[in-house]
């Protein structure tokens, strides 16, 4: 007969699931900093590109700084895509680090099965 000790149970889950909440706030602040960073790099650069743009001589010139311009916003626009791509990937890691080892007679949770005690498995 096993014994089951709730309180270390859910002390483990209530430490687990805080530190996993400070995690994600410390991805998204990440992932904020660098969105302003770009976006402030974004204005300063259009700020510039407009300011070049009205000194063309001729629309070729004109046309020449315009495409520079939309070329660095394209790759910053990239760098925002990746950003949120790491973004979701760690908190998808954060996600999967919720399951319970079955040693400590909790749930064990895989991807895409049910959850089921240790416990309960022993008893099938």
């Amino acid at each position: 007969m096993s014994t089951f000790q709730p309180l270390q149970t859910f002390e483990h889950l209530g430490v687990k699931f805080w530190e996993d909440q400070r995690k994600a706030l410390d991805g998204v602040q990440e992932f904020a900093d660098g969105w302003f960073k770009r976006r402030h790099a974004g204005t300063q650069a259009a700020l510039e590109a407009a300011k070049r743009i009205s000194e063309g001589a001729t629309p070729l010139e004109m046309l020449g700084e315009y495409q520079n311009w939309a070329k660095d916003a394209m790759g910053r626009m990239v760098a925002d895509g990746l950003a949120f791509q790491q973004q979701i990937m760690k908190a998808g890691a954060l996600l999967n680090t919720h399951s319970l080892s079955s040693a400590d007679g909790g749930v064990t949770a895989k991807p895409g099965a049910e959850a089921q005690t240790s416990n309960s498995l022993k008893a099938a």
